[in-house]
């Protein structure tokens, strides 16, 4: 008896492999539905997909509490991090999420480095060779150079190459009492000084010590030499003191000629008092200040000094010019020699001193 099928196809019944397939099936679902076993694959399924979030989860947490230790702003710092987390096993995006990175920008590299090179170099040549200009100043440079530069850039910059303006050691100064005078009433009340500065052709440098009487105008000197201190100050008023007299104050400004232990101490013995001006106030040695700008325009702007020794020859006979032939406009437009004649008397002046 022939029991094949009239199809000519072999039921799964009737093979070794689908009577296995059926008695495991009986044995996992027997007694349940197809629906039934449709839905507990669903379950298994969503099951397996919460195993792994929260798998995902818990790893996402012990990333991110050993990143939150290192708290960072910079963007290279932030991809740093994104790295970090892919090798504990994020996937990148859910790293760059988690880093506030995004995507695009995780595999920037930037340009800044090769664009900002030159800039450096010439800022930290600037630096050295202007030490006490600050960034501001510097920028003005590098933009006469070419460079295109705003303010905030080279601020960045000036940050970045590590440069600063060192800071001034303030000057360790003699106290000493300031008496302040008013204004001079006779010759010989006040004698003022101070420094001019000039070159000459040849590169020599020219320190003036100009001396005046605040009350005739007059000049007394115009000492001329390359450098002048202290001890050089005390003998070219000691020369004056010799022809004139002694005066009853000496103003000046806080220049460390001026200021020094020895000239104090030379002043002191000589029965003056020094009536010095304070820092940053020019004005408080008004009529000396205003003679300098007189000498400056009149004989140093106007002459052309081949040497030294030329410099002081022109020097001395402008001075003698300025004393007897200039007439001055707040002396009524007499020279300072008419107006000492005229108006000084020695009693006057000897009063004056003993006040």
């Amino acid at each position: 008896h022939d029991d094949t099928p009239m199809n000519g196809n072999v039921s799964s019944y009737d093979t070794p492999a689908g009577a296995v397939h059926t008695i495991n099936w009986r044995q996992h679902f027997g007694g349940l539905e197809a629906a039934d076993v449709k839905r507990l694959k669903q379950l298994e399924q969503e099951n397996a997909r919460l195993k792994k979030m929260l798998a995902e989860r818990d790893l996402e947490l012990d990333v991110m509490k050993e990143i939150n230790g290192k708290k960072v702003v910079s963007a290279p710092a932030r991809r740093q991090q994104v790295t970090y987390a892919k090798a504990r096993g994020l996937s990148e995006r859910r790293a760059c999420a988690l880093m506030s990175v995004a995507r695009s920008a995780l595999h920037y590299e930037s340009t800044l480095a090769v664009r900002d090179a030159p800039v450096l170099a010439a800022m930290s040549i600037l630096s050295a060779q202007y030490p006490r200009y600050g960034y501001r100043r510097i920028q003005i440079f590098l933009e006469r150079q070419g460079h295109s530069m705003s303010v905030d850039r080279a601020w960045r910059l000036w940050r970045l190459a590590g440069l600063q303006v060192p800071r001034k050691r303030p000057r360790r100064r003699v106290s000493v009492h300031r008496p302040r005078p008013q204004p001079a009433t006779a010759a010989r009340h006040v004698w003022a000084y101070d420094f001019v500065f000039d070159a000459c052709a040849n590169g020599q440098q020219l320190k003036c010590l100009t001396v005046i009487d605040e009350y005739t105008r007059e000049c007394l000197a115009i000492d001329v030499a390359g450098s002048i201190r202290s001890g050089r100050v005390i003998e070219v008023l000691s020369q004056l003191i010799s022809l004139h007299g002694a005066p009853r104050y000496l103003r000046s400004d806080n220049g460390p000629e001026f200021v020094s232990r020895a000239i104090l101490k030379w002043a002191a013995q000589n029965g003056m008092d020094m009536a010095l001006s304070d820092p940053g106030k020019p004005w408080q040695n008004g009529a000396d200040e205003s003679f300098n700008g007189k000498f400056r325009d009149e004989c140093l702007s106007l002459e052309w000094f081949r040497t030294r020794t030329e410099a002081k020859v022109v020097i001395d006979q402008w001075r003698r010019h300025y004393n007897a032939v200039r007439p001055h406009s707040s002396l009524a437009y007499l020279t300072p020699n008419e107006f000492k004649q005229r108006y000084c008397s020695t009693e006057a002046i000897e009063a004056v001193l003993q006040d």
